[in-house]
């Protein structure tokens, strides 16, 4: 019985995000009830089991009182105890309005010297940007080519691969898709549209055979005609095949392996040079998560976030859903009033989207979530977004839209992971890192992703799928600017070639978001 009620050092069992302004902490380890822990000047009783990831009240918090961790509200208690377990039975889901009425504009960047001089061996682009991947592209215009393009790539990996004459080519790969005809022409046609054209004009794509059934509504003469323009286009090998006008599949199927064929030789022959560190744009995403998230492995991605941007490159968050409720914690960081607006106009189409639907943005807290500690979606928002660091917030652009500024941008996006990614990539994203506390497999289909576990036990149990292991942050003490040092050398590694596990057990999603399609 001594040995039960003896007190137990804080820090060993726990931690507080915010001590001088949270209530809450987060268990460590698995809690047993009646647990006496150390706590500032007094102790805290744990009033019944807490599990591991799941956070208790260090202090009384008063009925109406706004429950906080990062020093931020993620609910309104209904009255909780010192010691007891944080649920949705006892908080409200419910924060304070932030609004924009005291905005004042950040500091410019602080730019780092020694950042800026590191380099990674990249493909330099002719329209400037550098690329991490080398890839021969299959782009189907519809989901009527899809299934061909996805034979043709298939039937040309294997074919190169053992020829084995093209080692400067990371691979032939295709994007299959769902869209393009049989709905509306306009949210679904011009998202596809966008996407397409991010992915073609890449700089990880050295060059594209692009193939239409013909009479869908995304054929040859509307692509054409949207993809005018954009001087990545102009400087790489871009072909085209019409089905229809081919005789077939087969046919189409042949002529293409002579195109692939003819183009493989320009496209080998760029190899890679030392690019600067500032031409990475880091894509950033979250998936799976649980509470240790927000305190281990997002933050980390926030770190190499900001070093990328001190080095003069760009960083994109999204998941605009699990952004819900962080007004208050962003605010400061918009780089103009107008940009904040554009943010908070992008929470409230996904609101009204919602509500016009019958649903609720809180449907994206999944069970797993909710195992893992994340007890309402508005601490899964605030966890989330530690992964876009600490630096000015300058844009806000729409899914799939091409950065325009460098620095860190939000992109209008879902929270699902295949749908986000491949919304990052179409905006410019060279390279993603991916967070996990419960551990995915996703990829992407021309884009190195980096899986980042927030936990000791998930790096363990699925080390053939995961990267980086962002639990040593408690486990071993690791201070989050050392780690992240750590990780930018993976990141840099990666970008100059690197395999990453998604690319080696083939993880190749593309899945374009479809919110607001009308099938017709």
């Amino acid at each position: 019985m001594a040995n039960k009620l003896a007190k137990i050092r804080f820090e060993d069992v726990a931690i507080v995000m915010d001590p001088a302004l949270d209530q809450v902490a987060v268990a460590k380890r698995a809690l047993r009830a009646g647990e006496i822990i150390a706590f500032k000047d007094s102790t805290v009783k744990t009033a019944r089991p807490v599990a591991k990831g799941h956070r208790f009240a260090v202090r009384d918090i008063h009925k109406g009182e706004f429950v906080r961790q990062y020093g931020y509200a993620f609910g309104c208690s209904r009255g909780i105890r010192a010691g007891e377990t944080i649920t949705a039975k006892n908080m409200e889901s419910r924060v304070p309005k932030a609004s924009l009425t005291s905005f004042k504009a950040p500091r410019p960047t602080d730019y780092d010297p020694g950042l800026i001089s590191r380099t990674f061996l990249g493909y330099r682009r002719q329209d400037g940007k550098a690329g991490t991947r080398n890839y021969y592209l299959i782009v189907p215009t519809s989901m009527c080519a899809s299934e061909t393009c996805r034979q043709i790539a298939e039937e040309m990996s294997a074919r190169v691969g053992r020829l084995k004459k093209f080692p400067a080519v990371d691979g032939i790969v295709a994007v299959p898709h769902t869209e393009g005809c049989g709905c509306d022409t306009t949210v679904s046609i011009d998202r596809l549209l966008r996407v397409l054209k991010g992915y073609i004009s890449h700089p990880n794509v050295g060059g594209c055979l692009i193939v239409d059934l013909g009479c869908e509504q995304t054929n040859y003469a509307m692509v054409s005609r949207h993809m005018n323009g954009n001087r990545a286009l102009d400087r790489r090998p871009i072909d085209w095949l019409t089905i229809e006008a081919s005789g077939g599949v087969e046919s189409t199927k042949a002529k293409a392996r002579a195109i692939i064929e003819k183009r493989l030789p320009a496209v080998s022959r760029l190899k890679r040079t030392p690019c600067p560190l500032g031409s990475l744009v880091l894509g950033t995403e979250c998936g799976a998560s649980d509470s240790f998230s927000g305190i281990t492995a997002n933050p980390l991605i926030g770190n190499v976030a900001d070093k990328i941007i001190r080095a003069k490159g760009s960083a994109i968050m999204s998941e605009i859903p699990e952004m819900v409720g962080t007004l208050a914690m962003l605010q400061a960081r918009f780089r103009s009033k107008q940009v904040a607006k554009k943010f908070m106009a992008a929470i409230a189409w996904y609101e009204d989207l919602a509500s016009r639907m019958g649903v609720d943005l809180s449907d994206n807290l999944v069970p797993k979530n909710i195992e893992g500690g994340l007890a309402n979606s508005y601490i899964k928002s605030l966890g989330a977004v530690f992964k876009g660091g600490t630096t000015a917030i300058e844009d806000v652009v729409d899914y799939g839209v091409a950065l325009k500024k460098p620095g860190l941008s939000i992109m209008q996006g879902p929270g699902g992971d295949l749908e986000s990614v491949t919304g990052l990539v179409a905006s410019g994203a060279n390279v993603v890192c991916f967070s996990t506390g419960q551990g995915t497999p996703t990829g992407n289909a021309i884009c190195p992703v980096i899986k980042i576990s927030s936990n000791n036990e998930v790096f363990a149990k699925l080390s053939q799928d995961m990267d980086f292991n962002a639990g040593r942050l408690l486990s071993e003490r690791k201070s989050i600017n050392g780690l992240g040092d750590e990780l930018l050398e993976l990141i840099i590694a990666v970008a100059s070639g690197k395999k990453t596990a998604a690319e080696r057990s083939g993880q190749r999603q593309f899945q374009i978001w479809t919110a607001g399609k009308l099938s017709l």
